[in-house]
Order: structure tokens, then C-alpha cells, then sequence
């Protein structure tokens, strides 16, 4: 890059910076979304951050739905380098840096890979600023979910690698997008590379599209394959086609493509439907003059065909159940894509391709050339007048402040609480350190939706939510709910049974209880005088590979306990126990070996100026 190339990234940040800085500049502030920074990407972060500060790895969180696997969540962020921000700042004041630094990522990564196809300056700030400002970034912000925006930021340094003929630094991107959070976009985004690649008939960007993507595999083997394990075993895994289908766009919110506010939004009270609904649909604009650009490229561009691909791929692919391809969302792997509407990003980079041809072909008019400096301008101008009204910024404090009722009642003890479903944050739990049977999130295991079922005596469980709300049934009971926490106040009672318990031939309780020592959300340690009857031991846990047991030292299976919890047989004819259960993602340790030898590998093939073989 040139010296007045770095001028002009200088002021893409400084604008970046300025529309963001009523948040930014103001302690205690975040971006103003619609709750999922608050109800999820917040307690989430938070968990990851303590348990690094205190010296382990967060492989567990026993702190919501019965218990769940962390590391194994993509959204936890566990294994991604920006991450670090959570263990300098206070956990909001981290995410609010995340997506400011991941918007001007995102700008940078356009400015360059514009700057790479031979554009203006004055050109390549016009689209880096239409990228990083467009709606479909914009919106995840105000939506309340970190991760897109990072996902999305890593986009355009793919098609930079990869177009620059480096398998290498494409495979580094692609593990680096996937640690970033939302493996969709990473999926969206090289499903989008194939296409242009066969719209150009070219063999050898098929092959370093290939090459990349299983170099990624390698680098990021320690996050895919307990998030694959996750999947399977997830809610996911075989829940109703409604679900699937529930952001598929409707034709008429193509019309927002063309102007953002043409159905509404959720703050001008015109829009009828799912405010969730608007930020998933919504987000496929450039700004006027860049949809000129792209005009100008169809007319006048030589690079034709690929844009146009991605963007009749994407509207046919996000319309979803409304459109042609709806059957294809009932096939095997696709219930794991929840939201179709997604697949519209291939439409937005379509229109940007198509955006950078014309605005090469218009630079080249000499009348016109020389007064398009101002382009970068018209740009900012319109698409950061639209932003400023979702880049608002908020009083974190009223959603992050802790109760000290309820810390002093129920924080960090072993046993468990039922949070009133009408609280609109069960995850909260997590900061409290409070164990909850309820909770959110994207995917969880299917087990906990069957323990609900079996609470509730109906299905309590939706695709984000459980909700259960008798916290005095006989599977709340065995679940160790002592308590539930309503909007007037905590209830608590007697008669829960503990975490770990004795268990008789025909599987009631048997008195008096073991000792459990919980060191760490991943070690626990049963202990105490076997009482007579007792032929096991129950862990009141989710049962989840990756749980192991050692029974007096020696390996001990684990059998199912009800819907989600875990056993153990007593040896016979023993009068004392001393079992240890243990939790680490299947084979973890092998596929931390394995990225560990494939990013050692990349640096010293990278220093050494030579590809990996």
C-alpha cells in the first residue's frame, strides 16, 4: 500500500470511529440492540473470560440448561486471537470494541481487495465504505450478535487470498473466520467462490479453493470437531421443517434491496412482522450510487457472469421455503442452516462485483473521471445518515448490573434454580455463576428439550429456548431444583435431591447422600461411605461425550440416567466410593495436536517464503 493509500484508510476508520463514537466515547455504554448482546454474546463471553483468568479452559458450562458444551460452541469465540479483548476490558466494553474493530476489518479488507483489481483509490474507498456499512453488517449490530459482523469482516480477505493464487493465507483466513464465531458465513462465503470460480471455467481456482478449504480443516481441527459432535447431538439435529424454514425471505422483501425503509422499520412502527425478522431479510443494499456502479458493471463490466450467479443464487437460496429450492431445506445437514435469509449475502457481493466493474469502466471515462472523487463521500453520506438511526448506543449498566439478592441467595451453589420464563435473560446465570435449568441458545443438546418435555408433561422447548416452569415436578426434584427465581422475588424449597446422589436397583434415592467436590465446571469428585442398597451413583448432569469416569482409579462406563443425566455402578461388595468424573471434548487433545502442528507448519512454511506441502 501506498502512502495516500494509507491516507485514505486513515479516514475510513475516522468515519467508522465517528458514527460509532456515541458509544465508544461514553463509559458503561454499548450499541443499542434488540437483546441478544445482553441475553447471550455477554454471559457467553463472560464464562470464557473467568474461566481463562482462572487458569482452565472452559470446556464446560454447567450454568444453563442442566449443562452444556462450551469450547464445542462457535459462539464462545474460545480459540478466536480477538477474543483477548475480553480478558484486558470488562466483557461489554470487549464487544463493543469486537464489532468496531471488525467493522473497520471489514473496511480495510474491501479498500485492499479493491485496490488489488486495479481500481481508484477514490473507487476502492466508495466500495470499502458501501461493504462495511451496508446494512447487512450494520444490522447485525443492532440485532445483538457479534460474531456475524466478525464472520462477514473476514469475507472480503478471503476472495483476497484466493484471487492472489495463495492457498496458503486462504486457508488461514478461512480457520480464522471460523474461530471468528458463525461458521455460516464462512459456509455462504465459499459456496459463493465456487461459483465465480466455475462461472470462469478455471480449474485452478477450483484447486486453491479446494486447497484452502482443507488447510483450513487442519488449522482449525480444534474447534470444527467438537462443534461437529455439538451439531448432531444438538436440537438441531431433528427438529421440525418450520423451524428450518422460519427466515425464509418473502418476494416482497426484495423490495427493501432496492430501498431499505420501503416495508418499514422497527423503529418507525411500520413494520409488521419479527423484528429479527427485518435484520435477517433486510440488509441488501449498497446505497444508491453503488447500485448505479453495479448497473454501470452489468452494462458496461466485462466480469458479468459470476455476479450475476451469486445474486440470482442468493435470492433463489433465501427465499428459502418461499422459493423453489424449499424442499432441499428438508436434506440431511441443511437443518443445521436455520436461516436461509442468509444466503442473500451471495446477492449483496454479487452487487458489489458488479459494483467494482462499473466503477472500473466509469473511472476510465476521462470527462468523468476526475470529478468522482466525491463518490466516497456520496457513499458515506447516505449509507451513514441510514446507520446512525441502528448505531444508537445504549445503557449497558440497566442489563448487566447484578442483583445482590440473589447472589448472596444462589450464586455458586451446588444445586440448581429455575428462572420464571417470563425473565427475559436465563443466561444471565452465567455471571452469577447460578445453575439454571432453563436457558438460550442457537443450539443445545436435544437432551435437555426431552428433560423439559418430561418436567412440563408437554414440550417446553423451542429453537432457542428451554422453558420449563414447574420447578416442583419429580424431574425438577431430581435435577436438584431448590429454587426458582420469579419477577417478584426467589422462592426456595426443601427435598431437591443433590448434583450427586446413591441410587438402589430400582432407581430411587438412597441416604445418606456422597460428598461432591466440584474443583471446576469439568471436575467433579464423589466421594463418602456407600449406604446400604446403593448400586450407583447419579450425576445430575448432562450426559454428553466427553465425560469420563474413574471409579477407586480405574476407568468406569457411564450409562444414561432419565432423559439427560449420567450413572455410575458401584463395584460390588464396597463400602467406600471414590469416583472422579472428568470433561474434555472427544479426542480434544489429539485435534488441539493436530491445529497446533498445522499452524506451526503454516508460520515456518510463511517465514520461510515457501507453501506447505
Amino acid at each position: 500500500m501506498t502512502r495516500r493509500d494509507l491516507l485514505v484508510v486513515g479516514a475510513l476508520a475516522a468515519a467508522v470511529l465517528a458514527l460509532t463514537a456515541p458509544v465508544w466515547a461514553r463509559p458503561g455504554q454499548a450499541f443499542f440492540n434488540h437483546g441478544d448482546l445482553y441475553a447471550y454474546h455477554w454471559p457467553l463471553r463472560h464464562h470464557t473470560a473467568a474461566a481463562i483468568i482462572e487458569g482452565h479452559l472452559p470446556f464446560w458450562n454447567p450454568y444453563v440448561m442442566l449443562g452444556v458444551p462450551h469450547a464445542a460452541n462457535p459462539q464462545a469465540a474460545l480459540f478466536y486471537p480477538a477474543s483477548v479483548l475480553g480478558f484486558l476490558l470488562p466483557a461489554m466494553t470487549a464487544l463493543v470494541w469486537d464489532q468496531i474493530l471488525h467493522l473497520l476489518w471489514a473496511a480495510l479488507g474491501a479498500f485492499v481487495l479493491a485496490r488489488s483489481g486495479r481500481l481508484p483509490r477514490a473507487a476502492a474507498a466508495a466500495l470499502a465504505t458501501a461493504y462495511a456499512l451496508s446494512p447487512f453488517l450494520v444490522y447485525r449490530v443492532t440485532a445483538g450478535i457479534p460474531t456475524l459482523v466478525a464472520a462477514l469482516s473476514w469475507v472480503p480477505w478471503a476472495w483476497l487470498a484466493w484471487l492472489g493464487g495463495s492457498a496458503p493465507l486462504l486457508a488461514a483466513v478461512f480457520a480464522l473466520q471460523f474461530f471468528s464465531g458463525h461458521p455460516q458465513f464462512l459456509l455462504v462465503n465459499a459456496v459463493g467462490m465456487g461459483v465465480w470460480a466455475l462461472s470462469k471455467g478455471s480449474s485452478r481456482a477450483v484447486f486453491l479453493l479446494f486447497t484452502g478449504a482443507c488447510g483450513a480443516l487442519l488449522l482449525a481441527a480444534v474447534q470444527w470437531l467438537p462443534t461437529l459432535e455439538l451439531l448432531r447431538g444438538s436440537s438441531r439435529s431433528g427438529w421440525p421443517a418450520q423451524f428450518t424454514a422460519a427466515y425464509s425471505i418473502r418476494p416482497a422483501d426484495l423490495l427493501m434491496w432496492l430501498s431499505p425503509g420501503a416495508l418499514g422499520t422497527p423503529f418507525n412502527g411500520v413494520w409488521g412482522g419479527e423484528v429479527s425478522v427485518f435484520y435477517e431479510s433486510g440488509g441488501v443494499w449498497l446505497g444508491c450510487a453503488v447500485l448505479a456502479l453495479a448497473v454501470g458493471g452489468l452494462r458496461l463490466g466485462r466480469a458479468r457472469l459470476g455476479p450475476l450467479l451469486l445474486i440470482v443464487l442468493g435470492i433463489i437460496l433465501a427465499l428459502g421455503a418461499n422459493g423453489p429450492l424449499g424442499p432441499l431445506l428438508h436434506a440431511p445437514g441443511f437443518s443445521y442452516l436455520r436461516t436461509p435469509s442468509r444466503w442473500s449475502f451471495l446477492s449483496l457481493w454479487g452487487l458489489w462485483l458488479l459494483a467494482g466493474a462499473g466503477a472500473r469502466a466509469v473511472f476510465s471515462l476521462p470527462k468523468v473521471a476526475g470529478a468522482l472523487f466525491i463518490l466516497p463521500l456520496i457513499v458515506l453520506a447516505e449509507l451513514g445518515f441510514w446507520d446512525l438511526r441502528f448505531l444508537k448506543s445504549m445503557n449497558a449498566r440497566a442489563f448487566t448490573q447484578g442483583s445482590p439478592a440473589v447472589v448472596a441467595r444462589l450464586a455458586g451453589r451446588p444445586s440448581r434454580v429455575l428462572t420464571d420464563p417470563a425473565l427475559a435473560n436465563p443466561n444471565k446465570a452465567m455471571v452469577y455463576r447460578m445453575r439454571n435449568v432453563n436457558g438460550y441458545d442457537a443450539f443445545y443438546p436435544a437432551s435437555a428439550a426431552r428433560w423439559a418435555a418430561q418436567a412440563e408433561g408437554a414440550p417446553a422447548a423451542d429453537p432457542s429456548w428451554v422453558l420449563a416452569s414447574r420447578w416442583k415436578s419429580d424431574a425438577a426434584v431430581r435435577a436438584g431444583v431448590s429454587a426458582r427465581l420469579a419477577p417478584f422475588g426467589i422462592e426456595e424449597r426443601d427435598g431437591a435431591w443433590p448434583l450427586a446422589s446413591f441410587l438402589n436397583a430400582t432407581g430411587g434415592r438412597v441416604t445418606p447422600d456422597p460428598i461432591l467436590r466440584i474443583d471446576r465446571p469439568e471436575r467433579w469428585r464423589v466421594t463418602g461411605s456407600i449406604p446400604k442398597g446403593a448400586v450407583a451413583v447419579a450425576l445430575a448432569e448432562t450426559r454428553w461425550p466427553g465425560w469420563r469416569a474413574a471409579l477407586d482409579g480405574r476407568e468406569a462406563p457411564l450409562a444414561a440416567w432419565g432423559p439427560a443425566f449420567q450413572f455410575v455402578s458401584l463395584t460390588p461388595n464396597t463400602t467406600d466410593v471414590d469416583l472422579r468424573f472428568d470433561f474434555s471434548p472427544t479426542r480434544w487433545f489429539l485435534w488441539a495436536a493436530l491445529s497446533v502442528v498445522a499452524w506451526v507448519s503454516w508460520f515456518v512454511a510463511f517465514l520461510c517464503r515457501a507453501e506447505p506441502v
